[in-house]
């Protein structure tokens, strides 16, 4: 089948690699024929990398709006800024295009139901390249706690700092205004967290959260800019099994950055990307669960997602990054959000279903009119 990139930004490159995993397997994967970028230049960088890495160059455009129509692509991986998604989304479905979604799903929940209701209306396959719960070794987890490796969860922890020293997140000053992104790095960088949360631990039933704008100003030395997004939240959830969770995320870190995830059972503590420490003493390596639990998927989980979006093509089998639990890790991050705001636990539930949305009120009335 073939696939078209639409946008060519930082985050391609983990898509091409991901191609690239799956022609050295010998497996059944996409032929990248087209991409697009608004920048020619940058475009035409990225088809000569593919060819480089692919042996065949993609037909570059700078309107994904001709390559649709001109090329004759199966599918798309819509890599755009958060408050495109729900357009281009619509416009694949319509030409008949499956799509592959770069998280988060939308710029909010509102847009995340659209797009859910634009698939179905078009019967069109819709998943969501999230890496935080594909992979041998996000499968591998899920699995295992599952299975009941470190028993029920009774606790999930996270930490994730980053020292930016005012600078830009990624280099794209577009991150930090809610109107374009949806939220500061809560929702950027939130929503992985929280589709990991749900997949290994089940639904999160409630939230309640403190956010701030700490850095007033950020610059990267040529464009300075006053961000409307959260540089800092700090979260904690219950999940609907009764365990418990605590959160927070910041961009406003300074001198040392922290970052680690602890899920802790009533046997033992998985620490992903690392091990299991039982309760015993016993200490079992991250290689040794993959071989148990996940020797058959792909490594990297790019490659996992287009794994995924080919058999669900295909096979119209079940994508474990789908757009409805992609949805689902938006709501819970503006459930967040919205807590923050009001002063008061959220239900997720009352966010899914569109009954709590101040905060997200804010981020429409920032949004380019254009693109509402």
């Amino acid at each position: 089948m073939n696939i078209g990139f639409i946008g060519c930004g930082i985050i391609s490159m983990a898509h091409l690699e991901g191609l690239e995993e799956l022609k050295r397997a010998n497996l059944k994967t996409f032929d990248l024929t087209a991409v697009c970028d608004l920048n020619e230049k940058r475009a035409n960088a990225f088809a000569a990398n593919a060819e480089e890495r692919l042996g065949k160059r993609p037909k570059v455009y700078t309107d994904y709006k001709k390559m649709i129509a001109e090329e004759p692509l199966d599918a798309a991986s819509v890599l755009l800024d958060h408050d495109l998604h729900h357009i281009v989304a619509e416009d694949c479905f319509a030409a008949g295009i499956h799509v592959q979604m770069q998280k988060p799903l939308a710029i909010s929940p509102f847009y995340g139901r659209k797009i859910l209701a634009d698939a179905k209306k078009y019967d069109r396959i819709l998943t969501v390249s999230e890496p935080s719960v594909l992979g041998a070794e996000n499968i591998a987890m899920a699995r295992a706690i599952k299975d009941g490796i470190i028993g029920p969860v009774h606790l999930l922890m996270d930490y994730a700092t980053v020292t930016l020293n005012r600078a830009f997140f990624a280099g794209t000053a577009w991150r930090h205004f809610k109107g374009r992104a949806g939220a500061g790095w809560i929702n950027d960088h939130g929503v992985h967290r929280t589709q990991m949360f749900t997949e290994v631990n089940g639904p999160i039933r409630e939230v309640f959260a403190y956010t701030e704008i700490f850095e007033k100003e950020l610059t990267d030395g040529k464009t300075t800019i006053r961000p409307t997004g959260e540089d800092t939240s700090v979260t904690v959830f219950r999940f609907d099994n009764g365990g418990l969770g605590h959160w927070m995320c910041s961009t406003a870190a300074h001198g040392e950055s922290a970052g680690g995830v602890w899920i802790y059972g009533s046997n033992g503590c998985f620490r992903p990307g690392k091990h299991i420490a039982l309760g015993n003493g016993q200490i079992i390596p991250i290689a040794d669960v993959i071989k148990q639990y996940a020797p058959e998927a792909a490594a990297h989980p790019f490659a996992h997602s287009y794994v995924e979006l080919w058999e669900a093509i295909t096979d119209r089998k079940t994508p474990i990054s789908s757009g409805e639990r992609g949805f689902e890790a938006l709501c819970i991050v503006f459930a967040a959000l919205e807590s923050a705001l009001i002063g008061q636990p959220v239900k997720v539930r009352e966010v899914m279903d569109g009954v709590r949305h101040s905060y997200e009120d804010t981020v429409v009335n920032e949004m380019i009119p254009d693109r509402r």
